[in-house]
């Protein structure tokens, strides 16, 4: 059967799928554009987070390996989308006003899932790769840490490590705003945003030289060891809280030569200056087993029950690669409380004569 139309019927039928088509044609434009938008809003953030974290547009612009001028119309189009203003532009630098500091504390949480995503896509290929960012205390960069990476990556070569050494105060600190995956840090206490899963033991000593007149092993209490001549690390250092917090109960004066931001300063200091240094023996691993430094025979309970513990943020799932990591970590702390144990025991024999 055959149908025939009139000429009106005809050309209203075009104009209705002439309407049609259009319609279809600009709601797959739109949502081309929507998606367009979206990319770029994702890209306008890790700008925009990279800004943060330089304090500056330029240097941002350096890490990104893209034009200055790229970085701020990227910001500036963030900025008219979401209608206020993220950065406080000025001569020395940028500054995040407080909507900038929302964005900043929102956009950490969505590059950390970002990563996740990508370390999640990896482990469903069987491949074990992605990036583990670490932020640590010095004490362990010695020896500890890389022997540790070194063993890892040689089971597992398409893991990268980005490394922070920093204060444990400053470790917490990347932990929470979502800038490390992990932290290594001492004297960890309750923290309503961190937590703690993997422990190594790491009491607090005291070491000088080896020519140094309390190298026989002779003991004595931290009031008059602090009579010494010694040095600290700054109190951003656990260390230094710790030692200030015993010496008050023991009424001693804590008065170091010098302070610094920085363990292995401290060490070279300490021997050229014939100073006593407040370190567990991992931090002077080397250096102990070298005979460059001893244990002092310090008679003090509160240093002995001092240990490392692997950190995460609370509720955030760590990527594969990451979760491999820190296990692998956690099954070498046995072994190298162990080997400090067994260096501080040869210290012992070797330099103590005091009966």
């Amino acid at each position: 059967m055959t149908l025939h139309f009139s000429g009106e019927v005809a050309l209203t039928c075009d104009v209705r799928v002439a309407e049609s088509a259009t319609a279809i044609s600009t709601n797959r434009l739109k949502n081309k554009r929507d998606l367009g938008a979206r990319e770029m809003n994702l890209n306008a953030l890790k700008y925009f987070l990279e800004v943060a974290k330089c304090n500056s547009i330029r240097r941002a612009s350096e890490r990104l390996h893209v034009a200055a001028s790229a970085v701020s119309r990227q910001i500036s189009a963030l900025e008219h989308e979401l209608d206020c203003t993220l950065l406080d532009r000025r001569s020395d630098g940028v500054r995040l006003t407080e909507a900038g500091e929302r964005l900043w504390a929102h956009g950490l949480k969505i590059e950390a899932q970002l990563q996740l995503v990508q370390s999640d896509i990896d482990d469903l290929r069987s491949l074990h790769r992605g990036q583990i960012r670490i932020a640590t205390v010095e004490g362990i960069t010695e020896n500890f840490l890389p022997d540790v990476l070194t063993e890892f990556n040689a089971l597992y070569p398409d893991v990268t490590f980005e490394t922070v050494v920093v204060s444990r105060d400053e470790t917490i600190d990347a932990l929470d705003r979502y800038q490390a995956d992990i932290g290594f840090v001492y004297d960890f206490s309750n923290h309503h945003a961190i937590e703690a899963f993997a422990h190594y033991d790491q009491p607090l000593k005291a070491f000088v030289p080896a020519d140094h007149v309390l190298s026989n092993g002779q003991e004595i209490n931290l009031k008059d060891l602090l009579g010494y001549d010694h040095v600290l690390p700054d109190r951003s250092f656990g260390i230094s809280q710790l030692i200030e917090r015993v010496a008050r109960k023991e009424k001693a004066k804590v008065a170091p030569r010098t302070v610094s931001n920085k363990l292995q300063f401290l060490h070279r200091y300490a021997m050229l200056n014939n100073c006593v240094i407040f370190v567990p023996a991992q931090a002077v691993f080397s250096e102990l087993t070298q005979g460059l430094l001893v244990p002092v025979n310090l008679q003090c309970v509160a240093f002995d029950h001092r240990r490392l513990s692997i950190a995460r943020r609370r509720q955030r799932a760590l990527s594969p690669a990451t979760e491999l990591f820190a296990e692998f970590a956690e099954k070498h702390f046995d072994a190298w409380e162990e080997r400090d144990r067994a260096a501080l025991r040869a210290a012992r024999s070797r330099f103590w004569t005091s009966d």
